[in-house]
């Protein structure tokens, strides 16, 4: 429930054991190395480590290229669902240093290279097949032989133009007109509806120049015969469809050669990734230091809770290592670390979601907890939904080793399913009204003795629940910031800017209900109080204005900013919005279910049966989206706008991080 305390370290390491203790460090997973703003004191003596890494580098550069290729054609790789629920290989790091370090990846990349150029040549023959059908269809009515159009006789030449159909006659007429029986003119089939045509034109090649300027008064188009090309369309069309057909032939037995070897290489590919990524990052850290000839001196930041951790992995180095602990630079920033306990946890990944709570300032976790599993539940609001989902959760995570930022999406999932658990059972919702619709369920109905609320036939009692759990919600923001305002020692902010809206809002709140009767009280105590509240903010408000009228005016207008207020407050009407919705889809789902079971004999229980599933569990998926964006609304608009500062930079230090398999060994960070 708080942000870990960053320690600035300097380390001084020899080089003969650099390798070793950053290998130690990468196992603990808790040092953020700090980049080296300079060059070093010797340059000469990173050009190892760069060698190292540039090495690395190309060796991913290939595996990559490789994954890339293979990914398509693996079947034998496990799905992205599978891999996210922890069914992925384990391996100690020992294991899979020995399988990178193994030759079988240069033979590897030169076999998928041969099948790959393989493949692109194959396709390469079929696209050119594809192209030249495509080419040579609209000309299949030609009798001729297309090297006619092309190179020609040595008197004789051909041309095969495309030409508007209106213009057809005309060119023709024009042709003949010149040339008279020199020319041979010969129009090819083609569909009514097309707008042009294709013709034929078989002339002296004395005649070139001036059938062309014909040709182009009627903005006739000279189609190019494709090359290589000299036989009648017709029997190069029966040619190119022999060649397309081997082509396929030939692509799908590749296709096979190359799914043998993705099935067979994949993995490999996929361990010697992980493992030279690991090794990358260790090499990133050392170049990240300055270095000398004989040293290595690296900054970094430690969670003071590792500490003595960090001291235990370096102690076998101690006579080649110095290690000492600076203070901070004035202006320089800490990374964050959040550390929660077991129910707030999961909530994490939100917040950083938002944004990173700066150093040195709140962690916003334990407080948004608790409103947002509350808010879920109501949202959500059905019993037998959420007690469907929270039980089928937790069976998965008992089953399945799944772990990171899905293992604790799926916590608060559960959690918030719990909490609907209860506000369901609340307000007697089971499946919407299934207790009382359904007669095999009737032995359930003793549950209508924890009713207390009923949104379906009394909605504005469930609309003051939730106002007022906002309204409460807001003041807790103000709360905290009020609170860190006085740790940050600006008292008197903390008074003028949270203190005087506390006392205003609240003031307002108590005269209004005490004006409807609802406190049994006067409701001048409540205008008094809010009047208090509003001298406060009309005299401290405008306090950074220059003159006195600035100020005056400033802090009488920023009693406006009460709309703002009022505005966040009725946003949390979707709370009963929502659970409307997810009891009157329940009922509808139930309603239909009966309609239909009791319309149709026999075959109508069937339909109602499958109506109640694909209804319910349409439901369930539909609801559990809307409770869970719309509670997380409520945190980051109406309720870290109030006090939460995320202008920090998340703690990521150096460890053993992977992307395909499982390390069985090292420390988790912090």
């Amino acid at each position: 429930m708080a942000i870990a305390e960053m320690q600035k370290m300097r380390m001084a390491v020899h080089k003969s054991v650099a390798d070793k203790l950053i290998d130690k460090i990468q196992r603990l997973g808790c040092c953020q190395f700090i980049p080296n703003s300079g060059e070093g004191v010797d340059g000469a003596a990173i050009i190892p480590l760069r060698q190292r890494l540039r090495k690395l580098d190309d060796q991913l550069a290939e595996a990559r290229s490789v994954l890339r290729f293979l990914d398509p054609f693996a079947t034998e790789k496990g799905g992205g669902m599978a891999k996210a629920f922890g069914d992925v290989p384990n391996y100690t790091l020992s294991e899979l240093a020995s399988i990178a370090s193994a030759d079988r990846f240069p033979r590897v990349v030169s076999e998928t290279r041969v099948v790959e150029k393989k493949l692109s040549d194959t396709r390469a023959d079929a696209s050119r097949a594809t192209g030249l059908i495509a080419q040579l269809s609209p000309l299949s009515g030609l009798p001729y032989p297309l090297d006619l159009y092309g190179r020609g006789t040595e008197k004789i030449t051909g041309s095969l133009l495309s030409v508007n159909k209106s213009n057809v006659e005309p060119l023709k007429a024009g042709l003949f007109s010149s040339f008279g029986d020199m020319i041979e003119f010969h129009e090819l089939p083609a569909d009514e509806k097309a707008e042009s045509r294709i013709v034929s034109i078989l002339y002296p090649r004395e005649s070139a120049e001036a059938l062309q300027e014909i040709a182009s008064s009627l903005q006739a188009v000279r189609i190019d015969v494709p090359q290589g090309l000299s036989a009648t369309p017709g029997e190069e069309l029966s040619v190119l469809e022999g060649e397309l057909l081997e082509a396929k032939e030939r692509e799908s037995s590749t296709i096979k050669e190359i799914t043998s070897v993705a099935n067979e290489h994949y993995s490999l590919c996929q361990n010697c990734t992980d493992y030279w990524n690991i090794e990358r990052a260790k090499i990133e850290s050392l170049i990240s230091g300055e270095q000398t000839e004989q040293i290595t001196l690296l900054l970094f930041w430690i969670p003071a809770s590792c500490l003595d951790r960090f001291k235990e992995a370096a102690a076998p180095f101690e006579s080649l290592t110095e290690v000492a602990r600076l203070t901070p630079e004035k202006d320089e920033m800490p990374p964050t670390l959040l550390y929660n306990r077991r129910f707030t946890e999961p909530m994490e990944p939100l917040i950083t979601m938002y944004g990173t709570p700066t150093y040195g300032k709140m962690d916003p976790t334990a407080f948004t907890a608790p409103f947002f599993y509350m808010f879920f539940g109501i949202c959500y609001g059905d019993a037998g939904y959420g007690l469907l989902i929270a039980a089928g959760l937790m069976f998965l995570l008992m089953r399945k080793n799944v772990e990171g930022a899905i293992k604790k999406f799926l916590e608060i999932l559960i959690i918030g399913n719990i909490g609907a658990v209860i506000f369901g059972a609340l307000t007697f919702s089971w499946f919407g009204d299934g207790i009382t619709s359904f007669s095999f369920l009737n032995f359930l109905a003793p549950l209508e003795k924890l009713k207390i609320l009923d949104p379906m036939n009394d909605p504005m009692t469930m609309l003051s629940v939730s106002l007022a759990l906002g309204f409460i919600q807001i003041m807790f923001g103000l709360v905290l910031a009020f609170i860190g305002n006085v740790r940050s020692g600006e008292t008197f902010a903390a008074l003028a800017d949270q203190g005087a809206w506390i006392v205003f809002l609240c003031g307002l709140v108590l005269g209004g209900l005490s004006a409807g009767g609802a406190l049994g009280m006067p409701a001048n105590i409540g205008w008094i109080i809010a009047g208090i509240g509003a001298v406060v903010l009309v005299a401290t408000q405008g306090r950074s204005k220059p003159s006195i009228l600035g100020k005056i005016f400033s802090g009488v207008l920023s009693l406006y900013n009460v709309t703002s207020y009022l505005g966040d407050i009725l946003s949390y009407s979707r709370l009963l919005a929502l659970g409307l919705g997810s009891a009157a889809i329940a009922m509808v789902v139930n309603m239909l279910t009966h309609m239909v079971s009791d319309a149709i004999p026999v075959v109508g229980v069937v339909l109602g049966i499958v109506i109640f599933i694909i209804g319910h569990v349409f439901g369930m998926a539909i609801n559990i989206l809307g409770a869970f964006i719309h509670s997380l609304r409520l945190q980051y608009v109406e309720f870290f706008g109030k006090f939460y500062e995320s202008s920090g930079e998340d703690f990521a230090p150096l460890a053993i991080s992977t992307q395909y398999v499982r390390i069985s060994e090292g420390a988790k960070a912090p």
